[in-house]
């Protein structure tokens, strides 16, 4: 199997750092994976079969990975992220990246707002 993580994470960054951020980190600690006959560079995956034995890409690109905007003007992605990337974060080493729980998560997402 690939050099990926086994569990998911979830990861917050500020929105406009996106556009540079991702594509350093690609370059840094991409791998590719098959991707529907092809083969795709990616940092983060998501499981392809019930069994969690094959990982499919996940890219901005193609829209198999998007992030959720947070009340704080950042963005959430989930997924599973390559290893040396992965250690790259709990090492503090990802400027501006901020590993959230699913508590951290569910508190900054926007909520609907109420009409009376």
């Amino acid at each position: 199997m690939s050099n990926f993580e086994p569990t998911e994470r979830i990861i917050a960054v500020p929105a406009e750092a996106v556009g540079t951020m991702f594509p350093d980190l690609l370059a840094q600690y991409g791998q590719e994976l098959p991707d529907a006959g092809r083969t795709i560079l990616t940092i983060g995956g998501h499981y392809d079969d019930a069994q969690k034995t094959r990982i499919r890409a996940a890219s901005l690109t193609d829209g198999t990975i998007t992030g959720q905007p947070l009340i704080d003007g950042r963005l959430a992605f989930r997924c599973l992220w390559q290893a040396d990337l992965a250690a790259a974060f709990d090492a503090g080493e990802i400027n501006g990246v901020e590993q959230l729980t699913e508590e951290q998560l569910s508190t900054l997402i926007p909520q609907p707002e109420v009409s009376l």
